[in-house]
């Protein structure tokens, strides 16, 4: 498609979406019954990766409650992917971190999950392959920029009163 209009190109990138999804979805359900994990439990490892957290940190990431946090890691605990831990200065608080078993469990997700990409990339000719990462590079810092300005959205939306006082202050200047 020569000088696609953007309806287009969304068009496209829609199908790519939904395939990869549809892709994704099958190969995380393969993984995590290998693992013998819910879709839940997955997510909460695949959270921990990048550092360990606090229950409610987790909570908040996955947008469930704490009781529920408590549940995934309670199952996570015991099938010895993810430990306990105190949080230095304060006795109450506790993280949650991958153990060793859980790091490699994730590892091997995500090892499979290149392998898909590769074998799908691996398919086009070079020029091609090229040309799909730099655009998909674009793609993604495009992604980025609306999500940071959803999540700027998503803060002011959880102070209304800030956003209250910002608007009396506004109208006291106006008169």
């Amino acid at each position: 498609m020569a000088n696609p209009t953007g309806e287009q190109a969304g068009l496209v990138l829609d199908r790519f979406v939904e395939t990869m999804f549809r892709l994704m979805m099958d190969h995380h359900q393969r993984h995590i019954t290998e693992l013998e994990l819910t879709l839940p439990q997955a997510q909460v490892l695949k959270l921990l990766r990048e550092r360990p957290m606090c229950t409610g940190e987790v909570a908040a990431e996955l947008g469930i409650s704490a009781p529920a946090v408590t549940q995934l890691t309670d199952r996570l605990v015991r099938k010895c992917l993810i430990e306990r831990r105190a949080v230095d200065g304060d006795r109450r608080s506790v993280q949650v971190a991958l153990t060793p078993r859980g790091r490699r469990a994730v590892d091997r997700f995500r090892e499979r999950r290149r392998s898909v990409f590769n074998s799908v990339l691996e398919s086009l000719s070079s020029e091609d392959r090229e040309y799909v990462v730099f655009a998909l590079g674009k793609v993604i810092v495009a992604l980025e920029g609306c999500e940071s300005r959803a999540a700027s959205h998503r803060s002011k939306a959880s102070n209304p009163s800030r956003d209250r006082k910002r608007s009396r202050t506004a109208k006291g200047l106006q008169n």
